[in-house]
């Protein structure tokens, strides 16, 4: 992270001893000493700065996938503070409905306003009061991680725990659910582990670390054998079933009918992947899917 924070975290361990490994720790730490008002609001600045001045490439990318291959029943919640889904969203709009998206650790691209509850893009005003929206908070210590304090992120949280309630396919993508982020990982495995349907449910895991550790990290989450762990976003459920990830898996494993893959492999335009999203989007109104007719491998 290119936030020019080195030299205040040196200066300051020059004084204090370490403050811990990584920046999330370091941070948690700085802010118990309590005696660093000043570098904390230096920090929280640099931060949001560099992820405000980020933007997408113009080609595809998973985040276009995300927003276009899943459905208004779906959900996605990122830890991310970029505004890359929410970029992605604008410039896929109109093509179909897509699923709600989620900040638990806010967004700089999110503003929110307190008094309603409510959020809404950075820079409006809240769309009920009219009052100027205060950002939304990034940075939240390791160590205490309060996500109840904040009306608007309980209720992002309390989202996640509904969908988590009744889900039936998981994809994780890029999280590495930290030890220290006790808090998280308690509402997650907790939630799920009450999942009526979790002895059915499938989850799957991207992740580029070594399998034996991905396991380790999320063996309390997914039930006995279900689950599935791959390196890239082209191997998941929503890439290769786009639009159609968890009518293919329910036709896979209730019904005993593996049906055709449909997926976006080497679309590069946006427009050329929102042409293909149109036709599947259409027969979703129509409530019919393009495999009917199609003749179960396993006989039936």
């Amino acid at each position: 992270m290119a936030t020019g924070l080195d030299e205040l975290f040196y200066r300051i361990e020059a004084l204090e001893g370490s403050l811990g490994d990584g920046f999330e720790a370091k941070y948690s730490r700085l802010v118990g000493l309590e005696r660093y008002p000043d570098e904390v609001e230096q920090i929280n600045t640099a931060v949001r700065g560099y992820f405000a001045r980020l933007e997408l490439p113009d080609h595809v990318t998973p985040y276009d996938q995300m927003i276009l291959g899943l459905r208004e029943k779906d959900a996605i919640f990122t830890f991310n503070w970029d505004p890359f889904l929410l970029q992605a969203l604008r410039r896929c709009s109109g093509v179909a409905k897509p699923p709600s998206v989620h900040f638990l650790h806010g967004c700089v691209a999110v503003a929110l306003c307190g008094e309603c509850k409510v959020r809404s893009n950075a820079g409006l005003p809240c769309p009920r009061c009219g009052k100027a929206m205060e950002p939304s908070q990034l940075l939240f210590p390791v160590t205490d991680k309060d996500y109840d304090s904040d009306p608007v992120i309980l209720g992002e949280w309390n989202a996640l725990r509904n969908a988590l309630d009744d889900a039936y396919f998981v994809t994780i993508f890029g999280y590495s659910a930290p030890v220290t982020d006790v808090a998280a990982r308690k509402i997650l495995i907790d939630t799920f582990s009450s999942n009526k349907f979790r002895e059915m449910a499938e989850v799957e895991i991207i992740d580029i670390r070594e399998r034996a550790v991905i396991e380790e990290t999320w063996s309390d989450f997914y039930f006995s054998h279900h689950y599935g762990i791959f390196d890239s976003f082209e191997h998941s459920q929503i890439h290769r079933h786009f639009r159609r990830s968890c009518d293919a898996f329910a036709m896979a494993s209730l019904q005993c009918h593996p049906v055709p893959e449909n997926t976006p492999a080497g679309i590069t335009e946006i427009g050329k992947l929102q042409e293909y999203a149109r036709p599947l989007f259409r027969e979703e109104q129509a409530d019919v899917k393009f495999w009917d007719g199609h003749v179960n491998p396993f006989g039936g």
